[in-house]
């Protein structure tokens, strides 16, 4: 039976373009994989009823109305953080909180978006095996926290923006407190030297792991974003992803596209709202398809079994 399944997040209008190529990638890929019509949206062209005249119908090629409570569930591919120059942060923050209340089925659930809206979680997640991580403010005293260090350390924005704001400094006050952000909380994390043989980024989706990715940082540099690094598919061992699964499983986020890097037997990270999915540099365009319609059908039954109904 044909469905209707409707993605929330960027798109170009009035002339449609992907906002980039993975997002195209994942949605050709569904389109081969299944017969269902896929509708996408734009955060800033919601209405209050989550209705919109701007939907692009990537099936047919054409503009269409839609209203996000007629689908059958609903991908998240973007959603913007407070200030985000990409989407209404508020208009977003509304539209998730409804259709959270409304029980459409989504990947990755609202729950996802509003429940972790940054990285505190590697300060408060003291059972998952993270590097040493303390939380700061501004005007906090550093010399308690900087004492829980070695000669060098990290300092890394709350709110993730690939890799910006990422920093290495020796373990000095003032070289701290000048990477400190300027108007919120910071992240200290140690350093790990291992790094330098690079991270490896585990992808499960529906719970399950799919494929991994190995972002080998260059000479000189510590980040293993795209720009730092060079990224190639990855086959990890047995342990790394019985690592990563272990994590998936305790941490028990309500994502069902989710994403685990290793660092040696650590886990630098979890992201488990919008994971980059690096569908060229690991060569699963034909595959994401289907994994990806493994998490919505998973959230479809679930909301079933739940006895959740989208009215609006």
């Amino acid at each position: 039976m044909k469905r209707l399944i409707v993605t929330v997040g960027y798109i170009d209008r009035p002339v449609f373009a992907y906002d980039c190529p993975v997002d195209r990638h994942q949605i050709e890929s569904m389109l081969a994989a299944r017969g269902d019509d896929i509708v996408m949206t734009h955060w800033d062209d919601l209405d209050a009823n989550l209705a919109t005249t701007q939907g692009r119908d990537v099936r047919r090629d054409v503009w269409r109305p839609v209203a996000l409570t007629d689908a059958d569930a609903l991908m998240i591919l973007e959603a913007p953080a407070p200030g985000s120059p990409f989407a209404d942060f508020h208009r977003a923050d509304a539209a998730m909180r409804r259709i959270l209340a409304l029980g459409i089925p989504c990947v990755n659930s609202p729950r996802t978006f509003l429940e972790y809206p940054d990285k505190r979680y590697l300060v408060e997640r003291t059972d998952l095996p993270f590097p040493r991580s303390v939380l700061v403010e501004p005007a906090d005293d550093l010399s308690g926290a900087l004492a829980r260090f070695g000669d060098t350390l990290i300092v890394k924005p709350l709110i993730g923006a690939g890799g910006d704001g990422v920093v290495r400094v020796p373990n000095d006050p003032a070289a701290v407190r000048a990477a400190l952000c300027r108007t919120g909380p910071s992240i200290l994390q140690e350093f790990l030297p291992a790094i330098a043989a690079g991270e490896k980024s585990l992808y499960f989706l529906a719970k399950r792991f799919r494929y991994a990715l190995l972002k080998r940082p260059r000479a000189g540099e510590f980040r293993s974003n795209e720009e730092f690094a060079e990224h190639s598919r990855y086959e990890p061992t047995p342990a790394e992803i019985g690592l990563a699964a272990d994590a998936v499983e305790r941490f028990g986020s309500p994502s069902l596209i989710e994403r685990v890097d290793l660092c040696g037997d650590r886990i630098i990270e979890m992201t488990i709202e919008c994971p980059g999915l690096k569908i060229s540099a690991c060569g699963v365009h034909r595959e994401i398809g289907p994994w990806t319609y493994e998490a919505l059908d998973h959230a479809i039954d679930s909301a079933h079994a739940a006895g959740q109904t989208a009215t609006p």
